[in-house]
């Protein structure tokens, strides 16, 4: 997904009258079909897909495709991460038009919004990896716990000061832990460090599991803070990548690149 549109402020703001769906490509079969029904071609689903739809999820509002670049216009191809600002522009209004056109029924939910999770450890070190940003891991083996620690991060990570900043995954098992190195504690918010391919992480600090919402958020700034986010541009990231055999093995086959006309796929780089 192009992130120049995504990180852009007024699609930032409009995108809160919507609910934002991201799906995993390839990590889910009954996920994969869905996203088919809105682009694949030759009926191959592709590594990305982006489309607006209306409340019912069924009509496609804009042009769907791999990017932004598809419904607005701009430069397509891998690795682009700036575009000219017109079509983002462009992005911005249409969704605020959108917005106008489907105002909702009833009055939003009162309450804490849930957490923004991925589905697994191991899917959210890609994510946070391909994102550049940190992993908090809501960690602990007791149930009543961790829905307690949930409540105490919800409050923070919704936040003017921390949405956006981080990604969020829960675990109840040290098992899962098996490609983060240094991980002691029994329980708490672990802030994670992901590998260059989001393949491994790192632990960057762990923040007592008791820790109240008040105290959170400056623990939480600190521990953010000491995030490294890789500096490698696309290009040196793929090159980076096979020369250290860094693979991602997905949940369902990788269809991505297939020939509509022959079914065969083109020869990685």
């Amino acid at each position: 997904m192009d992130r120049s549109f995504l990180a852009d402020k007024d699609v930032i703001s409009a995108s809160r009258k919507f609910v934002c769906i991201r799906l995993a490509t390839y990590e889910n079969a009954e996920e994969n079909e869905v996203l088919k029904g809105f682009f694949a071609r030759g009926g191959n689903l592709e590594n990305t897909v982006f489309t607006l739809l209306t409340p019912d999820g069924k009509t496609k509002l804009v042009t769907a495709g791999r990017s932004p670049v598809w419904a607005f216009g701009g430069v397509r191809g891998p690795g682009i991460n700036t575009q000219p600002k017109e079509p983002i522009k462009k992005m911005g209004q249409t969704m605020e038009a959108i917005a106008l056109a489907y105002p909702g029924k009833g009055k939003a939910v009162q309450g804490l919004s849930p957490l923004p999770y991925l589905a697994d450890l191991r899917l959210a070190l890609n994510v946070s990896a391909a994102d550049r940003q940190p992993l908090v891991v809501v960690y602990s083996e007791n149930v009543k716990q961790r829905k307690k620690m949930e409540k105490e991060l919800s409050k923070v990570a919704w936040s003017e000061q921390f949405i956006g900043r981080a990604q969020y995954v829960p675990a109840s098992d040290a098992s899962e832990f098996k490609s983060v190195k240094s991980l002691k504690a029994t329980s708490g918010f672990v802030v994670v460090q992901p590998g260059t391919f989001g393949l491994t992480g790192e632990i960057i600090e762990v923040i007592d599991a008791s820790t109240s919402s008040a105290k959170l958020a400056g623990l939480l700034t600190k521990a953010l803070g000491k995030h490294k986010p890789s500096q490698l541009t696309y290009d040196q990231h793929r090159r980076a990548g096979s020369q250290a055999g860094a693979r991602w093995k997905s949940a369902t086959p990788n269809t991505d690149g297939l020939n509509h006309r022959g079914g065969s796929r083109r020869p990685r780089r």
